[in-house]
C-alpha cells in the first residue's frame, strides 16, 4: 500500500496530512512559526523555520503510521509571493520577506514613474501592483542591502526553496510565478522587462514545473531527515488557494470556492483567464483551467472583533450562533458593511459600518448583521466574475463552514447549495492529489479526488428566504453606493 503526503506551508504554520492510496487519512500534524516585524510595515520569517516545520510534521505522521518506506509522492500547497534570496551554498542571505510586507512604496512609484503601469504588471502577472511581492522586494534589496544582494545567487520563493531542500532542484509551479510578480502567466515564463526592473539576472531563477509534474527524487540527506524512502518523489504543487480548490473538488469551469477565515477569498475556476474583470488571475492546479480570485480581507475578522471587543470574549462561537439564529438584521433594517468590501463598480470601503441600528437591537442582532453583510458582499463580488456559479453551488471551507447559521445565510443570500467538505485542511488534500498524480498512484486528478474525497454536507437555500434576501440585497447595494459617497470614495 502506497502513501501520499500533502503539505501546506502557510504564513503562520505548516500542516501535513498523510493519506493511504485508497483515501484513508492516516495522520495529521501541525507546527507554527513566528513572523518578525523589525520595522513598521516589515514582515519577515526565517526560511529554516519552514523546513523545520516540514520535517517535524512529516516525521510525526509517517512515524505514527509506520509508513516511511512506502511514501510514493509529496506535494505542497504554499503561501505565495514570499521572497527568499539565497547564496551559492543555497543558504538565505537574509530573512525571507513575507508577501504581506509593505516596505516597497518607493519602488512602486519608480515602476509607475518609468513608463510602466499597474495595468502592464497586471496584464502579465495577473496581479495588480503590490509592495510585498518579489519584483519590488528585489529592487528594494538592490538599493538598500547591496552587500546581501551581491551575495545572492538565486532569487527564490517558498515552493522553490523547499524543493531545493528536498531534492536539490529549485522548482516553482505555474500558479506561483504570477503572484511573485516576476512571470508572465499567459506565456508560462519569467518576464524579461520585469526582471530588468527588479535587477534580476534570468539565470538566477528557478525552473518552472507545472502543478502535478515530478520535480525529482529526494536527496539521501532529505530522505533521512524526513524519515521516508529516497524513492519518494516531490511533485510540483500549487499556490494555496488553488490547492484548496482542487482538494475541495472545484476544478471545472464555473466551480466556485469560498475560503472563510480571517480573510474570505472567492476563487472561481474558468476555462480561460478573465483579465477584463480586474480580478487576480492565475493558472489553476488543473490543466487548461484558470482561476480568478478576489479577497474580502475583513470577512472573518469582523465577527472576531465583535465577539472579542463588543462581547468582551464572554460568548463562545456556538453560543453566538445559537443567539444569532433567532435574530433578524436586514429584515429589521440593520445592515453591516465590512471594510475592504465592494462599495460600487470600482470602489471599496476603507472603513466598516453598521447602518440602521436602533434601540431594539442587541449585540446578537449586530452579529447577525455581520454574517449577513459578509454574505451580501460575497454576492456583490461574484457579480464581477466572468464565470458564473454552476447549479452545483459553491464550496465553503474554513471557519464559517463550521457555523450552520452562517453557512445557511450564505446559501439563502446566494440562492445556491453550499457544499461543505468534512475535512478542513483542503490545501493538504489538494496537494496530496497532485502528489498522487505525479507519482503515478493516480491516473488523473479526477481519480485522485475520487480516492481522497473526504465527503461533504450540503446546505440548500430556502426559496422563500432567498426571495426575501434578494429584495434586501438590492437595498444593500444601494446603501453601499450611498456610503461610498459618505466616505468620499466616488
Amino acid at each position: 500500500m502506497k502513501y501520499l503526503l500533502g503539505i501546506d506551508v502557510g504564513t503562520t504554520g505548516t500542516k501535513t496530512l498523510l493519506f493511504r492510496e485508497d483515501g484513508k487519512l492516516c495522520g495529521s500534524a501541525y507546527m507554527g512559526y513566528e513572523t518578525a516585524m523589525p520595522a513598521v510595515g516589515y514582515s519577515e520569517q526565517n526560511p529554516d523555520d519552514w523546513w523545520k516545520a516540514v520535517v517535524a510534521t512529516v516525521r510525526k505522521v509517517v512515524d505514527e503510521a509506520d509508513a516511511g518506506g512506502d511514501v510514493a509522492g509529496i506535494a505542497m500547497s504554499v503561501q505565495g509571493g514570499t521572497f527568499v534570496p539565497v547564496d551559492g551554498d543555497m543558504r538565505p542571505v537574509r530573512p525571507a520577506i513575507v508577501w504581506n510586507d509593505t516596505r516597497c512604496d518607493e519602488e512602486l512609484g519608480e515602476w509607475l514613474g518609468s513608463g510602466h503601469t499597474d495595468g502592464g504588471m497586471y496584464g502579465k502577472t495577473g496581479w495588480h501592483l503590490l509592495p510585498g511581492l518579489n519584483a519590488m522586494q528585489a529592487r528594494h534589496m538592490a538599493k538598500n542591502e547591496p552587500e546581501a544582494f551581491e551575495k545572492t545567487a538565486f532569487f527564490l520563493s517558498v515552493p522553490d526553496y523547499i524543493s531545493l531542500r528536498m531534492t536539490g532542484r529549485m522548482a516553482v509551479d505555474l500558479s506561483n510565478i504570477g503572484i511573485s510578480q516576476l512571470g508572465d502567466i499567459r506565456k508560462g515564463k519569467f518576464d524579461e522587462e520585469i526582471l530588468a526592473f527588479a535587477n534580476i539576472d534570468p539565470g538566477k531563477l528557478p525552473d518552472i514545473v507545472p502543478s502535478g509534474e515530478v520535480i525529482g527524487k529526494l536527496t539521501p540527506e532529505a530522505a533521512a531527515e524526513l524519515g521516508i524512502s529516497e524513492d519518494a518523489v516531490l511533485v510540483s504543487g500549487a499556490h494555496d488557494q488553488y490547492a484548496v480548490a482542487l482538494g475541495a473538488g472545484a476544478s471545472r469551469g464555473g466551480d466556485i470556492l469560498i475560503g472563510s477565515g480571517t480573510c474570505w477569498v472567492v476563487t472561481c475556476i474558468g476555462d480561460e483567464p478573465d483579465f477584463e474583470s480586474g480580478l487576480s488571475q492565475s493558472v489553476a492546479a488543473t490543466p487548461g483551467k484558470w482561476g480568478s480570485l478576489w479577497s474580502l480581507s475583513s470577512g472573518g475578522v469582523c465577527l472576531e472583533w465583535l465577539k472579542n471587543s463588543i462581547m468582551a470574549g464572554e460568548i463562545s462561537y456556538p453560543e453566538l450562533d445559537s443567539e444569532a439564529e433567532s435574530r433578524r438584521a436586514a429584515e429589521d433594517g440593520l445592515f453591516f458593511f465590512p471594510f475592504t468590501g465592494r462599495a460600487g463598480e470600482t470602489t471599496s470601503f476603507t472603513k466598516g459600518s453598521f447602518v440602521g441600528l436602533d434601540l431594539s437591537h442587541d449585540r446578537f442582532h449586530m452579529a447577525r448583521a455581520v454574517m449577513e453583510g459578509v454574505a451580501f458582499q460575497i454576492r456583490y463580488m461574484l457579480e464581477a466574475f466572468k464565470a458564473k456559479p454552476s447549479e452545483r453551488g459553491i464550496k465553503l471551507a474554513g471557519g464559517a463552514s463550521k457555523s450552520r447559521v452562517w453557512a445557511g445565510i450564505v446559501a439563502d443570500i446566494l440562492g445556491l447549495p453550499v457544499r461543505i467538505p468534512d475535512v478542513a485542511d483542503m490545501a493538504c488534500v489538494g496537494a496530496a492529489i497532485l502528489a498522487g498524480v505525479g507519482s503515478g498512484v493516480y491516473a488523473s486528478r479526477e481519480e485522485g479526488y475520487a480516492a481522497l474525497s473526504v465527503g461533504e454536507k450540503i446546505i440548500g437555500p430556502d426559496p422563500a428566504r432567498h426571495a426575501e434576501f434578494s429584495e434586501l440585497y438590492e437595498k444593500y447595494k444601494a446603501t453601499a453606493k450611498a456610503m461610498a459617497g459618505v466616505y468620499g470614495l466616488e
